[in-house]
């Protein structure tokens, strides 16, 4: 979420400008992902299309079928970038597919990620017609408070308001870090205390994505393994 804007709306709601000071202690830093028109060119961050891979890469399959390229993100385009996260160096996320639905986005792999911290080498995967067009998304430094009553236990103040920031000129849908946004979830799906929020995405019809029913998805990994820019164990949620 933009800076700016969430910090307006702190300061000027009546209802939470007099808890100013707890809702700063909970903001969290995020990337904002926006999307753009443009179509992707070498290795710029992407939803769609194909990845920027090495030579040799072995495209990942399940026991079912193959998984489907969701995007990358070149952490090198984020200015300011927030602490825990790689400044350089590309990220590819894959996500299990079938056509018959049977797959779970709860089952352990269900989303892969590829990190390398150097892009010398990388080629472009050959595209095939199957696949989205890519799209150029922009990232840009944000901000996060939790936006559902079921991230906290310890509100002074009605959690109604929280919906309001959903609708905030500066919110966005998609973002790296900040806390898991949701639409239908009843509780916190954050895995565990060691757990953090990689990357919260909604549904896109243009990217042939559907998580539960048109919600979001949402993906942690363990704070240790970011710290040492360890993408390879990943835990998912929808909803």
């Amino acid at each position: 979420m933009n800076p700016d804007v969430l910090g307006s709306f702190i300061k000027h709601d009546e209802a939470l400008s007099p808890h100013r000071a707890y809702l700063e202690a909970l903001i969290k830093p995020s990337v904002d992902i926006l999307l753009s028109t443009i179509e992707a060119k070498n290795h710029e961050s992407r939803f769609g299309g194909s990845p920027f891979v090495p030579e040799q890469f072995v495209w990942p399959t399940h026991e079912i079928g193959e998984y489907k390229f969701l995007g990358q993100i070149n952490f090198s385009e984020i200015e300011d970038c927030p602490e825990g996260l790689p400044c350089q160096g590309l990220l590819s996320l894959f996500y299990a597919f079938d056509e018959d639905g049977e797959i779970f986005w709860g089952d352990d792999g269900y989303v892969l990620a590829y990190y390398w911290p150097n892009l010398e080498g990388l080629v472009l995967f050959p595209e095939t017609c199957a696949v989205p067009e890519a799209k150029k998304i922009l990232l840009r430094a944000g901000k996060e408070i939790p936006r559902h009553k079921e991230l906290r236990d310890d509100w002074p103040f009605d959690t109604g308001v929280l919906s309001e920031l959903r609708e905030l000129k500066g919110s966005t849908e998609d973002y790296l870090l900040g806390y898991p946004s949701f639409y239908t979830l009843g509780y916190d799906p954050t895995p565990g205390n060691d757990w953090i929020s990689l990357m919260t995405l909604s549904s896109h019809e243009e990217f042939d994505w559907c998580w539960h029913d048109g919600d979001k998805l949402m993906v942690f990994i363990e704070k240790s393994r970011l710290k040492n820019n360890d993408f390879s164990c990943l835990k998912v949620d929808a909803g």
